[in-house]
């Protein structure tokens, strides 16, 4: 679905279509990575727009219930979302268990494992997904700090 479809589709729900809404729903068309609300509400600031993040909470779950989202959880205790036909896009991901950035995988690195599996089990493969979860290097510095000695 694009943003004009999205936006009807809400109407049809019985939705209201408020500014939050569409902004929401504007970032999550032009990324196809899962996001949060900060996520979503820093891109809105850099941006020069205003939503508080409890909107955005609203707007993802209003989002969620209706059908229109994926919604997961990376390990950090918050969850992500993303619009439905980009989560079932081809992805490949590394995921920050700390502090929950993830990072999509350019090139398919498992093409060939992929096509081996379907050749030997007579499945035909419609789709895969593959995640990589450990620390970022920003989270892997912080853990490398030691805190300092007391000296009692």
């Amino acid at each position: 679905m694009n943003y004009e479809e999205i936006l009807q589709y809400i109407q049809e729900q019985g939705y209201r279509l408020t500014s939050a809404r569409k902004r929401v729903v504007e970032v999550l068309c032009q990324n196809s990575e899962y996001l949060g609300a900060y996520d979503i509400h820093h891109i809105l600031e850099q941006n020069d727009i205003q939503v508080a993040v409890v909107s955005i909470y609203r707007v993802l779950e209003m989002l969620y219930n209706i059908g229109l989202l994926e919604k997961e959880e990376f390990g950090t205790g918050s969850e992500r979302f993303c619009l439905k036909n980009a989560a079932q896009q081809h992805g490949h991901q590394l995921i920050c268990t700390k502090c929950g950035q993830s990072k999509e995988l350019g090139d398919c690195p498992i093409r060939h494992l992929a096509q081996t599996i379907e050749s030997q089990s007579g499945y035909r493969i419609q789709n895969h997904w593959l995640r990589f979860f450990g620390l970022c290097p920003h989270c892997q510095a912080k853990e490398d700090v030691q805190p300092p000695k007391s000296i009692l």
